[in-house]
């Protein structure tokens, strides 16, 4: 059998994991018997590789969702008999054809399928349409799902999963995925990283060595905090072992400097200890090199499976929610759990510095057990070798039962032409009982930090045991948005403190959709999630008060279903009040995000500054209009005893009010960066649930703001009387009116340049207006200064000719 198998290999960016997958998938297809012709990208072949005798070329999607769909409707309108929906010279067709002459297709691991990388969702996807258009049965193998995946991503997510015969992911995360999404599929199994069975030798004799491996994104953190913590992290390393370090790239252009090798470079030079810098090298080369080394340090995956295969042990430190899952799969696969460490556990927001507690705590915990993880590793590995071993027997088992199947339909179509031919889509094989069906036996989880260690990292990684209150109570208004929940719920699952308590509020919408929603991330989101139905919507405000009646936590923020946050808002806003007690609230820095849907999802166009001449919280400022929203704002619980509770006779202002009353309190900080995300949608229809209150209700806007004022107005002057306000509003009346005397003087004096003039005056007053009325929204300010600029330097041109 011929057996086409498509691996993220052959790129520009040489990729030791993904290489070292492709590998060693190939070669378990070829011990049992199997011709290999891979699917490469045929861009590179790492540090003097040279091509495969024959490959197939691998479909490239673009990056951006829309031209993604564009491309797929494309592909499937060829699949479909109209062949030129794409140029004859697409690489599709020399795919297409080259796909006839094998029997099967695998997909192998590497490429996390997610939407951090979503065009390889897609590729993956449009490949397998292909194999299915051409009866090719089709397997997926080792593969990691999500955890981040856009709405267009997941559904096309399942419906690759629905074309597999067979599908293996290497992790409980994506297990659980993958049969949410396909509860009926008959063959879903939980294995290994395919690249455990790399015929490298793992028992290689370890020198007294630190083998680092650094990803060089260091999202969601700077970049200068990422190297000197990494920095001050392997120095303590060596300082406890007296071990040399030694930096192994596992992504790098062999030919020029950068990725991992220049990352590498920027963390060395920080370092006290003197360490080697190697270039990028082959697969079976660089995990040789972390089998031979006694200890190992990375950010990045598979250094983390070949410790566990070598008995090294390694601290994997990890980024964000995808390195976690992931990370934390390979390592609950071979018994070991609490075992990586958030890197925003070692970061001081204050500082960017490394936290000494936690760091010395964690080393040290390290080298005290390493001699028990080498032990506990090797002892495990037959087993999981033997494990991922009956994995490609069952794989070859599901390939040649699907093989027979389609030769018994060539025979039945010979002799009765009209019968209809298989559909692969469906037809998911079931191997003989040589072959038994399941990933590898679930071991026993041995934690690596425990006791102190543990209760330190813990905020960073899981919510603290049951019962207790959490620090942060996020409350998230909603109804009938499903799509927009779905955003919300994933981005507090990717920040970087966990111990938040969420109270979705669903103000009288559907409950079934947000059931759905929730469903799909309970086991996230564990006790930290509660729900509270209205059976009436009583507005936004009211659905304020009752997620705070319904949560226990000494801060609290309100994050809008249709809002955002960077990764570390939490974490750097709940520091800041730790830090500055007099201080009620804090507020971030926001930027506004100008998105259009593209199917189900919705795509950033253009993103600019709220206020950005805004670098302090005053009352001053916000008299005139409101400065903030909600999503960047984070206040102690107890300031709601001396201000009261959101106001729900202010309907869509009651957060302005709320704002007011809070910096009438006390003081506000400021954090001068942006780590809140206002999104718009001035394109969204106004009758649709999409659009944004500001420009839907913005008659709604106009009409309370009035009477906010007004309201205080009256209780002023019930006690100072109208003296003030009247001569305030004389003085602005008479300022106006000279105002308007001399523009009319200039305009009079423009002669030709009248209507010029006259038309700046009209987008002036609409400006002004708009801004009123859209309570301060930043757009339109900027549209008001730039016209009141060009009438200012008209007026003057003008005036120097009088």
């Amino acid at each position: 059998m011929r057996v086409a198998l498509l691996c993220n290999v052959d790129q520009a960016v040489y990729r030791v994991g993904d290489e070292a997958i492709g590998i060693a998938s190939a070669a378990q297809l070829r011990q049992r018997g199997h011709e290999v012709v891979m699917i490469s990208r045929q861009e590179k072949y790492g540090p003097g590789g040279q091509p495969h005798a024959e490959s197939i070329p691998a479909l490239t999607f673009p990056w951006p969702l829309d031209e993604r769909d564009r491309y797929l409707a494309e592909i499937r309108k060829v699949l479909s008999g109209n062949h030129v929906a794409l140029p004859a010279k697409d690489k599709l067709f020399k795919i297409m054809n080259q796909l006839r002459g094998v029997d099967a297709l695998v997909i192998g691991g590497g490429g996390s399928l997610n939407s951090n990388f979503g065009w390889l969702v897609y590729e993956r996807l449009a490949t397998a349409l292909v194999a299915s258009f051409l009866d090719i049965p089709v397997v997926l193998s080792g593969q990691s799902l999500g955890p981040f995946l856009l709405l267009s991503d997941r559904a096309a997510l399942k419906e690759l999963l629905e074309l597999c015969q067979l599908v293996g992911v290497r992790d409980a995360d994506s297990y659980r995925l993958a049969t949410q999404l396909c509860p009926e599929h008959p063959a879903i199994f939980q294995t290994l990283d395919d690249a455990v069975l790399l015929d490298a030798d793992w028992d290689h004799p370890k020198a007294n060595r630190i083998s680092v491996t650094l990803g060089d994104n260091a999202e969601p953190f700077t970049e200068h905090d990422y190297v000197s913590i990494m920095a001050a992290l392997i120095d303590g390393l060596a300082q406890r072992t007296d071990a040399e370090v030694e930096f192994v790239p596992h992504m790098a252009d062999p030919d020029r400097p950068r990725s991992d090798v220049r990352i590498h470079k920027l963390v060395a030079a920080q370092m006290s200890h003197q360490a080697t810098l190697l270039p990028i090298e082959q697969a079976v080369d660089a995990t040789t090199r972390l089998a031979a080394s006694r200890w190992a340090l990375t950010t990045r995956f598979h250094p983390v499976v070949f410790g566990l295969l070598s008995g090294t042990p390694v601290l994997p430190i990890t980024l964000g929610r995808y390195a976690r899952s992931r990370v934390d799969g390979a390592l609950a696969n071979w018994g070991r759990s609490n075992a990586s460490v958030p890197l925003a556990a070692l970061w001081d927001p204050a500082t960017g510095a490394l936290r000494a507690d936690v760091a010395d705590a964690v080393l040290d915990a390290l080298v005290a057990g390493a001699d028990a993880e080498r032990s506990a590793a090797l002892a495990v590995r037959a087993e999981r070798l033997d494990a991922a071993g009956r994995w490609w027997d069952q794989v070859v088992a599901v390939l040649d039962e699907a093989s027979d199947t389609a030769d018994d339909s060539d025979r039945a179509d010979a002799s009765n032409p009209a019968e209809a031919p298989r559909d692969a889509t469906h037809d998911a094989a079931t191997p003989d009982s040589a072959a038994p069906l399941g990933g590898p036996a679930a071991l026993d989880q041995v934690d690596r930090f425990t006791g102190d260690v543990a209760a330190a990292i813990a905020p960073f990684r899981y919510a603290p045991a049951a019962g207790a209150d959490r620090t942060v109570a996020l409350i998230m208004r909603t109804q009938n948005r499903p799509g927009f929940l779905d955003r919300a719920v994933q981005d507090v699952l990717e920040q970087a403190w966990a111990d938040w308590q969420l109270v979705v509020v669903n103000d009288a919408g559907d409950t079934d959709q947000v059931a759905s929603v929730l469903d799909r991330y309970r086991s996230e989101l564990g006790d930290r999630l509660t729900v509270v139905n209205n059976p009436v919507s009583h507005g936004m405000e009211a659905a304020s008060n009752v997620g705070l009646a319904n949560s226990h936590s000494e801060f609290v923020n309100i994050h809008d279903d249709d809002d955002s946050w960077q990764p570390r808002f939490l974490l750097e806003t709940l520091t800041h009040l730790r830090a500055h007690p007099d201080e009620e609230a804090v507020a971030t820095r926001t930027t506004i995000v100008m998105e259009r849907q593209v199917g189900p999802d919705w795509v950033t166009y253009e993103r600019f500054p709220s206020w950005p001449d805004l670098h302090a919280m005053r009352l001053l400022d916000f008299v005139k209009l409101n400065r903030i929203v909600p999503i960047c704002l984070v206040y102690r619980r107890a300031v709601h005893d001396r201000v009261g509770l959101y106001a729900e006779d202010y309907p869509v202002i009651g957060d302005y009010v709320f704002h007011l009353r809070l910096l009438q309190a006390g003081e506000v900080g400021f954090i001068d960066h942006a780590l809140a995300n206002w999104h718009h949608r001035p394109l969204q229809p106004a009758e649709g649930t999409a659009g944004n209150s500001m420009y839907t209700n913005s008659s709604d806007h106009t009409e309370y703001d009035l009477l906010l004022r007004n309201k205080a107005l009256k209780e002023w002057t019930d006690k100072n009387g109208l003296g003030l306000p009247l001569f305030i509003s004389k003085e602005l009346e008479r300022e106006t009116d000279h105002l308007e005397q001399k523009i009319q003087e200039v305009v009079d004096a423009l002669g030709t340049q009248q209507q010029l003039i006259a038309d700046l005056q009209v987008q002036l007053r609409a400006t002004d207006h708009a801004v009123r009325a859209g309570g301060g929204f930043n757009f339109a300010k900027r549209q008001y200064q730039v016209a009141r600029g060009y009438l200012s330097r008209a007026a003057g041109r003008i005036t120097g000719r009088l």
